[in-house]
């Protein structure tokens, strides 16, 4: 693990005095949630509500629901995807940031920081626009870091296969493990150029399963943060008990995976120049080597995009087909609806006549009924008499 402008210190205590922010990001299943859980143990104030946990997750996801929902919408705006390869997408996020999403996220910022000095939010969405929390927690006097947890490519592949595949059912298992590793591949190339010279910590998923005190200390001392133990061996804490390396079920390794050598030589080039960056070993020249390897990626994106043009041409022009067959089905549903409307607008005219017809006659008095009836059997028996009668 590494700050990307200084090396391991103690805080000062100006440091300590101010309001601070850990934002964890990083691939998702890449232990982001294990890490903030960590701090949280350790006395970080996680906002509520959070998400809860399920079968993929079981001790938690310590994810507040606020800040998944922010960037989901602004992905949304910038059409872009969660695991996004596309290396254009960081710039579609930036996009779609406006005054008025700055001020929402202030709000939302300003109310947290009201009620807690040391704050974590996870969300791993947050690679897109880490600049936005920065820019915007400075501008309320707190103090943001970013800590971006890394496992290797394959362990996650594995991950979101077995808990994620069934998000996508037109997709056959080939074709998501591809679309998992280009976004990886891009997400871990955006958060590392988004958050260079900003204050940062690596985290490697295995040195935190390892030993998680060591990683925690260099954590503690990045940030200026102060956590309820002293991080020393010899006692038992929480966190002991909340880090379970038998969560781990995904082994780093390519073997059955098959995929494409140019994705996996980048994927195992991204990896190592950033275990290298947490570890302290020559970080400027790892950063050198992120910069060849993002281009490479980005060519081989340019390249697969031009070679897929007719295949992409051709799906969008039968989603437009679809889409108007589904429209006129849904037109002729409407109409049909209401013609039957009608018909029931119809018939309750006519039960309505009715009853008025009927409540008009209850009101005639019965002896007047009578007279009325015997004067229509005259006039009908006068009628046909003069229609027997020569004239």
């Amino acid at each position: 693990m590494s700050d990307s402008t200084s090396g391991e210190s103690v805080p000062s205590p100006e440091q300590l005095a101010r309001k601070h922010l850990v934002l964890v990001s990083g691939a998702g299943r890449s232990g982001t949630s294990t890490i903030a859980g960590t701090l949280h143990h350790l006395g970080l104030h996680v906002p509520l509500p959070v998400i809860k946990p399920n079968e993929s997750n079981p001790l938690g996801f310590f994810e507040s629901t606020w800040p998944l929902w922010f960037h989901r919408r602004l992905m949304e705006t910038a059409f872009i995807e969660q695991t996004d390869g596309r290396p254009e997408a960081v710039t579609r996020m930036a996009g779609v940031v406006t005054p008025e999403v700055r001020q929402e996220l202030h709000d939302w910022l300003a109310e947290v920081a009201g009620v807690a000095d040391e704050i974590v939010v996870k969300d791993p969405r947050s690679i897109w626009v880490p600049w936005l929390w920065q820019e915007t927690a400075a501008g309320l006097g707190v103090d943001a870091g970013f800590l971006t947890m890394l496992r290797h490519p394959a362990e996650v592949l594995g991950s979101r296969s077995t808990y994620y595949s069934g998000y996508r059912p037109h997709m056959d298992a080939w074709e998501f493990a591809v679309m998992n590793l280009c976004g990886w591949i891009n997400g871990n190339l955006v958060v590392e150029s988004q958050t260079r010279g900003r204050p940062r910590a690596f985290l490697l998923y295995d040195d935190l399963l390892d030993d998680w005190r060591p990683e925690l200390r260099r954590v503690r001392d990045t940030f200026g943060l102060t956590f309820n133990d002293d991080l020393e061996p010899g006692h038992r804490h929480a966190v002991d008990d909340f880090i379970d390396p038998g969560l781990r079920r995904h082994e780093p390794s390519w073997d059955g995976l098959d995929m494409p050598e140019d994705l996996v030589q980048i994927a195992d080039g991204i990896f190592d120049a950033c275990c290298r960056i947490a570890h302290g070993e020559d970080p400027d020249k790892a950063e050198a080597e992120l910069d060849t390897i993002g281009a490479r990626y980005a060519e081989l994106m340019r390249i697969s995009q031009a070679i897929a043009w007719d295949g992409l041409l051709s799906h969008e022009k039968i989603g437009r087909r679809k889409g108007a067959a589904a429209a006129a089905e849904e037109n002729d549903k409407a109409l049909a609806a209401a013609l039957r409307d009608v018909d029931a607008a119809r018939a309750n005219v006519a039960r309505a006549r009715e009853e008025l017809r009927v409540a008009r006659l209850e009101r005639v008095p019965a002896s007047m009924r009578a007279y009325r009836s015997a004067r229509r059997r005259a006039r009908n028996a006068a009628e046909r008499w003069s229609r027997k009668t020569p004239g």
